[in-house]
């Protein structure tokens, strides 16, 4: 039967979403996406998990376990949010549970994964299986499978809990769009910077053999059904139009390309060994976003290449103004604020002054304030209001 604490939560969401508040954030990202929006948009991309563990009062929840839980945190983070940070991320009301895929950690390559782990919840170091260049061969294409059954179970149970107020979807991708990622995951980054020089062919049918695994897990995850244009906007393309038909299709969903292991590669190798095997995954997309938290600016001359590129992300350590000189505005840049200087060292001045500077750098693109990778706000949670109250001052003068 329907949970009565979760229900009288739905109803304030749906009550906040349809509002026309809200639903003047969806047409703003809309035209944002299009690079036509009426001003620079302002957003805080807040992680659930920190809310609940340092923002939510602990007495705030009725469920302490299982699904119900899971939703009711969800549903209070999300009004939160939008009683409490005055940015432009509109309240979508959909809930989001994760696939059941079959158990086994070597399913998807073939071999196990090793984490070396100091305790348990202290320092770790993934231990890379491809030892050798003859290991490649103990590796097999990623499937795409689910537990179909657990979960229906899965959603008919959630159903049920809300009432059927609210959509459920469920998050399927296992993989994400980053193939030098599995790249270090699988041979190790120490590795690769020497393969680089020493076995640069060697580097290549991996890049490769990855590439080509995640085009074909994609593809099945489309045509298994379980590709969603929602779920593909993540925590920073925050809402975006579908054309019909397109929902559930690659060609209807953005890709979070990225490489940020590759850090240290020169703009030389980044061409030679990263971009050719992005490329391959953004083009299986309706449009890409670009993210690395190291500086980009060197290499945005590359990645400016990438099929169906439509959001880049400009990190803290990226100067914005070699980004622009290169970007121009045929893309949307995503200009962040630094967050541990923002939460932790900044005064209110010295935050606005850094919003002022980014944003004056960026005049004349289409661009969004952003904060992000916020991973604790102790008990300083009220400098997010105000970053996107200087933010949000900053973006319409």
């Amino acid at each position: 039967m329907p949970d009565s604490v979760l229900t009288d939560l739905a109803h304030q969401v749906l009550e906040v979403a349809h509002s026309r508040e809200h639903q003047s954030r969806r047409e703003l990202w809309v035209a944002f996406h299009a690079l036509c929006p009426p001003r620079p948009l302002v957003h805080y991309a807040m992680y659930t998990g920190v809310w609940e563990r340092e923002i939510a009062s602990r007495d705030a929840f009725y469920h302490t376990t299982g699904l119900a839980r899971t939703i009711e945190v969800q549903l209070r983070a999300k009004l939160w949010k939008a009683q409490n940070i005055p940015d432009d991320e509109p309240l979508l009301p959909t809930i989001w549970l994760t696939t059941p895929h079959p158990p086994g950690e070597a399913r998807l390559w073939g071999v196990s994964l090793p984490v070396a782990r100091t305790e348990e919840r202290g320092a770790y170091k993934p231990i890379p299986p491809l030892k050798e260049e003859s290991d490649l061969d103990r590796l097999h294409y990623p499937p795409y499978e689910e537990n179909a059954e657990a979960k229906r179970v899965l959603y008919d149970e959630a159903n049920e809990l809300i009432g059927g107020l609210l959509p459920i979807k469920f998050y399927s991708d296992e993989l994400h769009y980053g193939p030098f990622e599995w790249a270090v995951r699988l041979r190790g980054m120490d590795n690769l910077l020497y393969d680089v020089i020493d076995r640069p062919e060697f580097v290549h049918r991996l890049m490769d053999f990855i590439t080509e695994g995640m085009v074909r897990y994609h593809r099945a995850r489309e045509a298994a059904g379980a590709v969603d244009a929602e779920a593909s906007w993540v925590i920073h393309m925050i809402y975006d139009a579908v054309s019909p038909g397109k929902e559930n299709l690659l060609s209807g969903c953005w890709a979070y390309i990225h490489a940020q292991s590759a850090a240290s590669l020169s703009p030389r190798m980044y061409a030679e060994f990263v971009h050719p095997y992005n490329a391959r995954i953004a083009s299986l997309f309706g449009k890409v976003y670009y993210h690395g938290c190291e500086d980009l600016s060197a290499k945005a001359e590359i990645i400016k290449h990438l099929p169906n590129l439509r959001l880049f992300h400009v990190s803290p350590w990226t100067p914005v103004e070699p980004v622009v000189k290169t970007l121009g505005d045929r893309f949307a840049l995503e200009v962040h604020s630094h967050p541990t200087k923002v939460l932790f060292e900044f005064s209110e001045q010295e935050m606005r002054e850094e919003l002022r500077c980014r944003h004056e750098a960026a005049k004349g693109t289409v661009h969004v304030l952003k904060l992000c990778d916020v991973e604790t706000v102790g008990d300083r949670w009220e400098r997010l209001r105000m970053w996107a109250e200087a933010a949000r001052e900053v973006a319409e003068k």
